[in-house]
């Protein structure tokens, strides 16, 4: 179970919810919104944006844009928060998002932008960057991960620019990689699992990208612009795997069962977090699930894991001459993985 944290997980409760979300259409990934196609002074619904808590208002306007002509303008009242979200479709392993925000000078309080779930008049943000007002001239970013940890102060920004996060989160590991204004700032941040256990909630599934503006302090309302919101799954770049496919002469009236193959990868990869279950010679033959060895086949330093296919499988499937043999596949946690051997094939 997780350890309750108030004043960064977000709980918030409102006496007005506008929409019961439960029954609200989920768009699908990668979603983008910059709102230059919805008329000044109008919602965005059509672009998938739901009403969670009422706040006074939102509405897309001219008043300010990150980019473009237009924003997303939230406005919240004194105790009262206003919040919209867009509910995710689906929740992969790995999710990122990036959005422009801009704090009001005379109206932004406190605002947060990123995941979140919720249920009747309850919301619980995890894994958003929380932006504070601390005296009108100076504001803070701070990201709300892992909900056992106090939140992480990323950096400062003036009241009134406009400052874009971003975060790449990984639902594996539990972690986040987090830039602000296009700066890496911190990298494997704890974050708070895709799904969980909540006491107040029940069953957790932060499906639901939400920006939201908070007046706690009361005294006057609350202003934040949104602008340039994307949410995605990142494509992990493919590994350049070095391959050696032993013997590199293969007679197709052979009676030899096997061909071995020997892969080295850089030296920021381990290849004993190779998935050996999802190795392929061109795209078709599987690897072996044994043997399976971690040696150096050809003494040059650098470890490489050595497996077996099936040599029938591959001759079949090859023309004599000389032949580039593909192998692709991937590591434990996905991470794709490719690279090539020339192979002799002789009738």
């Amino acid at each position: 179970m997780y350890a309750r944290r108030s004043a960064c997980a977000l709980v918030i409760s409102a006496a007005l919810l506008a929409l019961c979300l439960t029954t609200a259409v989920a768009v699908p990934l990668p979603f983008s919104d910059s709102f230059e196609t919805v008329p000044n002074g109008y919602y965005p619904n059509l672009d998938g944006w739901q009403t969670w808590f009422s706040g006074t208002s939102a509405y897309v306007t001219n008043q300010a844009a990150h980019s473009g002509a237009q924003s997303f303008r939230l406005q919240s009242l004194p105790f009262l928060s206003r919040c919209d979200c867009v509910r995710l479709d689906q929740v992969p392993d790995r999710l990122a998002y990036q959005a422009s925000l801009r704090m009001d000078p005379m109206g932004g309080r406190a605002a947060w932008v990123g995941l979140a779930y919720g249920i009747s008049n309850k919301m619980l943000a995890c894994d958003s960057f929380i932006v504070r007002n601390e005296n009108g001239l100076i504001g803070s970013v701070y990201f709300a991960g892992a909900m056992s940890l106090p939140p992480l102060l990323l950096g400062t920004f003036a009241i009134g620019q406009w400052i874009t996060v971003e975060a790449d989160l990984d639902f594996k590991q539990w972690t986040a990689d987090l830039w602000l204004n296009g700066v890496l700032v911190a990298t494997s941040v704890p974050a708070q699992p895709s799904q969980f256990d909540d006491p107040a909630l029940g069953h957790v599934i932060l499906n639901r990208f939400a920006a939201g503006e908070s007046n706690w302090a009361g005294g006057g309302y609350g202003v934040i612009y949104i602008d340039d919101v994307v949410v995605y799954e990142p494509v992990a770049p493919t590994i350049d795997a070095v391959v050696d496919i032993a013997p590199n002469t293969l007679n197709l009236r052979s009676s030899g069962r096997w061909v071995t193959c020997y892969i080295e990868l850089p030296e920021d990869y381990s290849v004993a977090d190779i998935d050996v279950s999802s190795l392929l010679l061109e795209e078709t033959v599987p690897a072996q699930r044994r043997p399976v060895a971690i040696g150096d086949h050809d003494y040059d330093g650098v470890p490489d894991l050595m497996v077996k296919f099936d040599r029938g499988a591959l001759a079949r499937m090859l023309a004599p001459g000389n032949r580039e043999v593909a192998l692709s596949g991937c590591l434990e946690d996905g991470t794709p993985l490719a690279g090539s051997d020339i192979v002799r094939v002789m009738r």
